[in-house]
Order: structure tokens, then C-alpha cells, then sequence
């Protein structure tokens, strides 16, 4: 019979059973509680239109829900809980830190406990002789009866409720049922199940089925990818809908919910279309979730603090914050964890903003400054302390009820509301609430808290509780195969018709492998669970009878290439599909048409825009949408090699009024050479680049020149202090003092070894020249000079700009003839300096320290300056020059040159080494080299492309 025809016989099945007493009670056995709620609907509708008694006393329920019932009529079945999938892994883990058996090797691995847990219930109510089996099977048995003794006491089963429920049904103890029918029920999967119809009188001909489904009306069609396949759908049921069907009665079905639930519902609600069916975010997908995962993935030791990349990871989501303890940005806890600042140590370095030093109430706000950093290192700390405090206390918990106790604290201490939250938080923290009392639950099963089980137990825990959206009933049914099942409606999508997702590829279970199972009555084969997936199958086809079918060709998020259900070409009687959506632009151009007898129509007012882009091309402006529009912009000019505000041209106005007014650092301006772009992002807009510690391998080049200046700076002072040059051990250890504090623990051993080695022979050699230098004649003047306000050092330029420089020399030092020298400490290779001469001082532009410094050193009175790079690895080779007033010259022109970009707002990406993060790399290097190449032709960029090339043309 046909889908129709079985629903008619039905209504006429509960007619002739009430035909004496209008009253009489019949119990509807269906496959989901959904499809039950269509039966008593759709009984209504047909006794509305014939007459009939109406649906009073007439009742829709699964099997499991008919079992439970008549099961929990028992006394002392209402004292014990129901044995969720969770309980018995935890009865399992419990039995494997006692008893592992053969699993001794990997009873500490949660996947062990979910495997045997699995196995566990699949030997439910199954005589299983392991004479003769391999001996993991003897332990599989071993543990299911293990499991099975620590749970009976407490907790009952669904094989428990249904073989219970088949015996006092057989006894006539299942109260009052009346006449049962089932409708759309598959093939009875399990023999407990099998019992229960047989004890109510049930065999396969009884069940009302639509039997093998007639696709001759379906409508075969394949799409590029499963988010193709989710467009399409939505364009499918907006046509539908525009057509007048009710919501109600359309459905949407898949394959596989982790792919296609959240594809379905996004484009749903981006069309505005009402849906219920699985909730497209799940708990286990919300940010308060993975917080909490997140932070129980790295429970820390007695006595230890959690690691702080976790920590930070969860502040960046934005959740995690104390009811009472204060805690800074997660942008400033970043900047922390990077910088650590000192809460006790008055004297420590104020920190300035760029551009700052030089102005009158310069030592203020770095103070100012300085002093809320601390209070900020002060709060971070706290809060850190506090929140590892809590989370020792859950791996140190007897009990579950106790875990949850203390999990259910965190959240309300940790993850606490500032005010209001919208409703998707709001839920997310009841659900969570919700999952995490579900922890005590556990207790009685055998097993304990542990704090490297923990965080594994409450993720399955989490990832168990399921939520749905909408109301059954209300909107487009959304849902699984399974989910088809019995369901009343007019218009099918299903998706997802592929080879390895229908069916998915069986394997041989290894725990309970094929020949245990072929001598084990009530364990199904291999061969019989793949004849249930299609039984499964095809009565889903059946629900409607013209469903579309979509079938995905491959996968845009993995590499396979998918090919049709084996199932479909013996169902449609073709071996291909009528119709492919080659892709998304021919999707859009022609909307629904291909998949409805409908006229086109997109889906959602996105699509709109874009079908009409796809029609007309890309001409910006044609559409009422701004964003669209400087989205065409910006793919043209970066396509096309234009210079524009969308590639580096901001424009006079990109600058703040008084930013050219503001002391400039030289090593700035050698950043405007090196990355426009970069300059812009890190001293016009302050934003900051941050290396994630944990990552890191080896010791970076600016932590090795800090450790290195800051040794040298201390040995330095001392020789102050003493009159006299300092031996070379005071200087080693300094730096192994300063060393030992910076040494990060993530760094590899043995890199940090050589790099240790490396520095320590780089101060002996500089120790060394030092010597020499003071034999002939060099004396030291002050070590690590400020510059910038008192003296003020400044440059006219051209066009009447007046230049302010600011800066911190390494040493200066005194001949004793009376000429100055300004040195700036190297610590890596000599190479991009060589091009430095008297008759270059600047290197065509892109270095500018040593005439900055040389101008400062000049401010101090010396008639004659010198100024000069050490390299640390060879100081006895210095690259450097006389300051004469030819290099002055030099300095003004090519400052000029940059200022004048600056003030044209030039910030084009040229793109940086990939060695190391910097703001290329963040972009994407490939990406912005490419770019760069284009821009060169851009004659807006000409006459500021001299300074941009010099390195390149070298």
C-alpha cells in the first residue's frame, strides 16, 4: 500500500475498534514521538471530515514510551534511575581502575571506558558463551557482567523495561492499554523489542507501512557540496511555501546530523522560515561550554595555578568573569601574560605610549600608566589564583554529587551575568546548570572522580544533553531519516544521499567480531545491520510520494569525493541524477527552478542581491546595499592592483591633527619603510601583535637583544659605580640572572642551550673590545640615555615641518680627546647594515638611528660625534660614521620623504619577512605579496616607491 492509503486504513482501523463505544481506549504504537503527534492530528482531521467519534481516549506512543510506562508500574522500579549511555561508562571506567583485565595497557584512556560501555548494552538480555572466542571477547563478557553487578541495584536499563514490560503485559498487568495498533513501526531491532509486540498480539503484518516506496514523482539531483545541498533545500521549501503549502507539512531530512544540522538551520533562518527539529547550536557547541572544557582539560596540581594559555583562551570568549574579583580586558590579561609586570617594584620602567615621550605631562601618564598596569597585574593575579583554587577542589572531589556541587559553583562564581544576558546565553547556562546536576547521577556507579578523567566525563555528559528548536508541530519538521518516519506531511527534502553516509560503511566490531556474532542468537551481523539501515531508508522515501533527493558530489571541508547512494539507482530506476547544480553562481542564477514546478524565487534577500549581481555582473552601486557594495570595491581594486583606501591609500585624513606634532623614534620611521601598512596598524591605530608563549620553541630575537642590552646596561652602571671596567664575569652573570628570568618553559632544551651559549660567548667578545676600547683612550659617558625632552632633538625640514625626535641610546662614550661616540647594540648579523656609509649615512632612506643619535650625542657638547652599530658576535668590526653636516643633510631629505607620506596617508602593505610574526604574516603572506606586485604599477604609489624598493633593489 501506498503512504496514503495506510494512513485511510488506519482512521478506519480506530473506527471499526470504536465503532460500539465511542470512548474506548486504543494506544498507537509509532516509531517517534513526533510522528505520534501527527497520527492524533491526522486521526482528528479525518473524523472531523467523515464524522466520526473524534480522537477522545486515543493515544500515540513509541514502544519505549509504552514500556516505561507499564515498567514503572512496579514499586520497586520507581526507586531506582534510568541507566543513561553516561552511567554505564562510568560504571565501566570504575571497573577498569580495579579490575582492567586484558585492558591493563589502556584502561586509563576514556575511549576504553565508551568502548565496553557500548558493548555493555549491546549484550543486554544476550547469552553469550565466549567458549571458544578470542580472549578480548571472554574480557568484553567479563566486563558486561561486572558492570551489569554494580548497576542492577540502583539504575534500570531499557532492556530491563521492556522484557519487564512483555511479562506483565503476557500477564495482564499493564493496566489499562486498550486496543493497540501500530502504524509506520520498523522491523523490530532487538529482541526485547520483539517481545513486547509479541506479547501485545503484534507481528510485522499487523504494522500499517507504506511498504516499498513508488519514487516514480521524486526528483534526483546533485550539488557540489552539503552547503549547496542546505541552499538548496531552503529554496525548495521557500517555494513551497510561496506556493501556499503549510509549514507543517514540509519536511527536511538528512543523512548526517553533524553535517547537515547546522547547514539546514542556518539557511532556514536566513530566509525567515519557521523550523523545529534538532537545535542547529548544541550545548557542547556554546562558548560557556568550551569554557568550562576547557578549563577542566587543564586542571592544575595541588599547590600549582592553571596554565595561563587556557585561562586566557577562555577570557577571549568573553564569559569568564568573577561575581565579586575584578579582572581586566582579555586584551590587557594577553598584553600581561606577555609583559608581566612587577607589583612590587616601584622603580621599574615606565611604560609610554608611542609618540608620548617629549611632552609636558609625559612622566605623569607613564607613572599614570605604569601604576595601572600594576593594578591590573594585581587583579589578573588574583583572579588566577582564585579560579585554580576552584578547579583543584574539582579534581579533589569523593564524589559526583560533590564534582557537580563545586562545577555548579564555577559557573556561578566564574561564568557569572553582569546583567541581563540574551536569550541564547541565557538557555546555554541553563542547559549547562542542567548537565552539570546530571553529574550526581553517576554516583553509585562505581567509579570516582579522577583529574585526568574528569574533563572527559562532564564533555560526555555535555555533549548528551540534546535540545531541539521550535515546537513539534509549529514550522518545517527538520530532522534525521528517522525522523521521517510516520510523519504526515505533503513536501520532502532529503539530503545527504551519498555513498558512505547512506549507508555509512560498516565494520567488523572487533570487541564482539562477526563469527561470536553468528553463534550468538539476538547479535546482528554485519550484513543485517546494513539490511536495517536500508529497511530505515527506503521507509523514509516513503513518507511523501514525490521527495526531492539531493545527493552531495564532495565536500568542500574534506577531501572526498562522494558518489550516489548504492540504495538509489534501484529505487528511481536510473542510474544518475535528472539534474547537478554545478555550483553556487548557477544555483543563484537560477534560484529554485530547477527543483520545483514553482517559478524561481531566492530564498532570502541575500540571494536577491547576489542573483542579481550574477545576472547583471559586478557593477557597484546597482544595489541599495552599502556593505555589498564596498565589498565589490574592495575585491576589484585588490584584483586589479589599485591603489585605493581599500589597498593602503587613507588619505590626508588617516592621521590624528597633532600626530606629526608627537616625538618620533628613528626605529619608527625605518618601520614606515619596512611595512607601511604594518606602521599604520601598530603606531597610528596602537594595535599590538602578541606571541603566544606556549608556541614558542626557541628564544625570539627581541627577548635575546633584551636579555643582552639589559646585561650590558648593569655591567655598565657598575663600571660607573667603580671607576673601572668590571671583570667578565660580573658581566656573565648578570646575564645569567637575567637569563634565568626570562627562560620560558616552553622553549626546547637543547635550543635554549645553544642560544644560552651563544649569548654568553657574544659578552665575552664584547667584554673583550670593551678592554681594547678603554686602552686607547675610550672612556664610558652613561649607559642606556633617554633622549627627546630635555635636551629636545629636532630637525627642520623643507617644507617647514619641524621634526622631534625621541630615543634611548645603548652607551655613550668619551675619548680622551674630547670626541663623543653614540653606540647602538646589535645582536644579530651585520649584512642589511653594510650599505650604511659617510656618503649614505641612511642607506637610501630605511635606516635611521645612527644620524639621530649622533644629532642627540651633538646636544651634549661634543664638537666632534661619531656614531656606530656593534654587533655583538663581531664588535670589533663596527659599521658607523662621523656626523658631519652633509649627513644632517641626508637625514632631512630622506626624513622628508617619509613625513610627506605619512602626511598623504601612504600605507601600502609591503610585505615582511615570514620568519617571524608580524602583521604580513597575520594577513597571510602569499595573499599580500601578490597584492604588493600589483600596487608597484599603481602610479599613485610612484614617487614613494624609491624609499619602499631600496632593500629589494640592493
Amino acid at each position: 500500500m501506498d503512504v496514503e492509503s495506510a494512513w485511510i486504513t488506519l482512521a478506519d482501523r480506530v473506527s471499526e475498534v470504536r465503532a460500539g463505544s465511542p470512548l474506548a481506549r486504543v494506544t498507537i504504537l509509532v516509531p517517534t514521538p513526533a510522528s505520534g503527534l501527527d497520527v492524533i492530528r491526522r486521526l482528528a482531521r479525518e473524523a472531523a471530515r467523515g464524522g466520526g467519534q473524534g480522537i477522545a481516549n486515543v493515544r500515540a506512543v513509541t514502544v519505549d514510551q509504552l514500556a516505561t510506562e507499564i515498567f514503572l508500574l512496579v514499586d520497586a522500579a520507581r526507586s531506582r534511575k534510568p541507566l543513561t549511555p553516561m552511567v554505564r561508562q562510568a560504571a565501566a571506567a570504575g571497573l577498569l581502575a580495579v579490575e582492567p583485565g586484558r585492558f591493563d595497557y589502556c584502561a586509563d584512556r576514556p575511549v576504553t571506558a565508551q568502548a565496553l560501555a557500548r558493548c555493555s548494552a549491546t549484550l543486554d538480555g544476550i547469552e553469550l558463551d565466549p567458549t571458544g572466542a578470542p580472549p578480548v571477547v571472554s574480557e568484553v563478557h567479563r566486563a558486561h557482567q561486572a558492570v551489569t553487578a554494580r548497576l542492577e541495584g540502583g539504575f534500570w536499563s531499557r532492556h530491563e523495561a521492556l522484557t519487564t514490560a512483555a511479562e506483565r503485559i503476557a500477564a495482564g498487568k499493564a493496566g489499562d492499554i486498550g486496543t493497540v495498533l501500530a502504524f509506520a513501526l520498523p522491523t523490530a531491532t532487538e529482541p526485547a523489542t520483539a517481545a513486547v509486540l509479541e506479547a501485545l498480539g503484534l507481528d510485522d503484518s499487523d504494522v500499517l507501512n507504506a511498504g516499498r516506496p513508488d519514487l516514480a514523482g521524486a526528483h534526483w539531483t546533485s550539488a557540489s557540496d552539503p552547503e549547496d545541498e542546505a541552499r538548496a533545500a531552503a529554496r525548495a521549501v521557500a517555494s513551497w511555501l510561496a506556493g501556499g503549502a503549510p509549514g507543517h507539512r514540509i519536511g527536511v531530512f538528512w543523512s548526517s546530523g553533524e553535517i547537515y544540522r547546522p547547514l539546514v538551520a542556518r539557511r532556514l533562518q536566513d530566509a525567515g522560515i519557521e523550523f523545529n527539529g534538532p537545535a542547529p547550536v548544541q550545548l557542547v557547541d556554546t562558548p560557556m561550554a568550551r569554557s568550562v572544557l576547557r578549563l577542566l582539560d587543564h586542571l592544575p596540581a595541588p599547590g600549582e595555578l592553571l596554565s595561563v594559555r587556557p585561562l586566557l583562551d577562555a577570557i577571549a570568549e568573553g564569559l569568564v568573569r568573577h561575581r565579586d574579583l575584578p579582572l581586566p580586558s582579555s586584551a590587557a590579561c594577553e598584553r600581561l601574560w606577555v609583559n608581566p609586570v612587577s607589583t612590587e617594584d616601584d622603580d621599574a620602567e615606565p611604560v609610554a605610549d608611542p609618540g608620548d615621550q617629549g611632552t609636558a605631562a609625559a612622566e605623569d601618564r607613564a607613572a599614570e600608566k605604569k601604576r595601572k598596569r600594576r593594578e591590573a597585574q594585581r587583579e589578573f593575579d588574583a583572579f588566577h589564583q582564585a579560579l585554580s583554587a576552584q578547579l583543584h577542589e574539582v579534581g579533589q572531589a569523593g564524589s559526583w554529587s560533590a564534582a557537580s556541587e563545586v562545577l555548579l559553583r564555577l559557573v556561578d562564581d566564574f561564568l557569572t551575568a553582569t546583567g541581563p544576558e540574551e536569550p541564547t546565553r541565557a538557555a546555554a547556562r541553563t542547559m549547562l546548570r542542567d548537565a552539570l546536576t546530571d553529574l550526581a547521577d553517576l554516583d553509585g556507579c562505581g567509579s570516582t572522580p579522577e583529574s585526568r578523567t574528569v574533563a572527559h566525563t562532564v564533555q560526555e555528559v555535555i555533549t548528551a544533553h540534546r535540545s531541539r528548536t521550535g515546537r513539534i508541530g509549529t514550522g518545517v519538521t527538520t530532522g534525521s531519516l528517522g525522523d521521517a518516519l510516520g510523519r504526515d506531511i505533503d513536501h520532502a527534502v532529503f539530503l545527504g544521499l551519498a555513498d558512505g553516509l547512506v549507508p555509512v560503511h560498516a565494520r567488523e566490531d572487533a570487541l564482539l567480531p562477526e563469527d561470536v556474532r553468528r553463534r550468538t542468537e539476538g547479535l546482528p551481523e554485519l550484513d543485517e545491520r546494513v539490511r536495517r539501515q536500508r529497511e530505515l531508508f527506503e521507509a523514509a522515501l516513503s513518507v511523501v510520494p514525490a521527495p526531492l533527493l539531493l545527493q552531495p558530489r564532495g565536500s568542500l571541508r574534506e577531501s572526498p569525493t562522494y558518489l550516489p547512494s548504492r540504495w538509489l539507482p534501484a529505487l528511481l530506476g536510473r542510474d544518475e541524477p535528472e539534474t547537478a547544480i554545478p555550483s553556487a553562481v548557477a544555483a543563484l542564477r537560477d534560484s529554485a527552478g530547477w527543483a520545483t514546478d514553482e517559478t524561481p524565487q531566492p530564498a532570502t534577500a541575500q540571494e536577491l542581491r547576489q542573483q542579481w549581481l550574477t545576472v547583471r555582473g559586478h557593477h557597484p552601486g546597482d544595489l541599495d546595499s552599502e556593505h555589498l557594495n564596498r565589498a565589490l570595491e574592495i575585491r576589484a581594486d585588490r584584483r586589479r592592483g589599485r591603489f585605493t583606501r581599500y589597498t593602503g591609500h587613507a588619505g590626508p585624513a588617516a592621521l590624528p591633527e597633532d600626530f606629526l606634532n608627537r616625538p618620533v623614534s628613528p626605529t619608527a620611521l625605518e618601520e614606515w619603510v619596512n611595512n607601511p601598512f604594518g606602521y599604520f596598524v601598530t603606531k597610528v591605530l596602537g594595535a599590538e601583535l602578541f606571541a603566544d608563549r606556549e608556541l614558542a620553541q626557541h628564544i625570539d630575537p627581541l627577548t635575546k637583544g633584551n636579555i643582552l642590552h639589559e646585561a650590558l646596561e648593569h655591567h655598565a652602571n657598575q663600571a660607573l659605580a667603580d671607576g673601572a671596567l668590571p671583570p667578565v664575569e660580573h658581566l656573565l652573570g648578570e646575564a645569567e640572572r637575567i637569563m634565568a628570568r626570562e627562560r620560558n618553559e616552553y622553549w626546547i632544551e637543547d635550543l635554549w642551550q645553544h642560544h644560552r651559549a651563544e649569548m654568553l660567548e657574544q659578552l665575552r667578545e664584547t667584554h673583550a673590545h670593551l678592554k681594547d676600547q678603554h686602552a686607547g683612550g675610550w672612556g664610558l659617558n652613561a649607559p642606556e640615555v633617554d633622549f627627546g625632552e630635555d635636551p629636545e632633538i629636532a630637525l627642520d625640514l623643507p617644507d617647514g615641518t619641524v621634526l622631534r625626535f625621541r630615543g634611548k641610546v645603548d652607551r655613550v662614550d668619551r675619548h680622551e680627546d674630547g670626541t663623543m661616540r653614540v653606540v647602538d647594540y646589535k645582536s644579530g648579523r651585520r649584512d642589511k647594515f653594510k650599505a650604511i656609509t659617510p656618503e649614505d649615512p641612511t642607506a637610501g632612506g630605511t635606516k635611521f638611528q645612527l644620524p639621530v643619535y649622533g644629532l642627540f650625542a651633538r646636544s651634549l657638547g661634543g664638537a666632534d660625534v661619531r656614531a656606530e652599530y656593534w654587533f655583538l658576535g663581531a664588535p670589533g668590526e663596527p659599521v658607523g660614521y662621523e656626523l658631519t653636516d652633509d649627513v644632517v643633510d641626508a637625514l632631512r631629505a630622506d626624513a622628508h620623504g617619509i613625513v610627506t607620506a605619512l602626511r598623504a596617508g601612504i600605507f601600502p602593505h609591503r610585505p615582511e619577512s615570514e620568519r617571524y610574526t608580524n602583521v604580513t604574516t597575520v594577513c597571510g603572506h602569499r595573499d599580500v605579496t601578490t597584492l604588493w606586485e600589483k600596487l608597484q604599477d599603481a602610479p599613485e604609489l610612484g614617487p614613494h616607491l624609491v624609499l619602499l624598493t631600496q632593500e629589494e633593489t640592493r
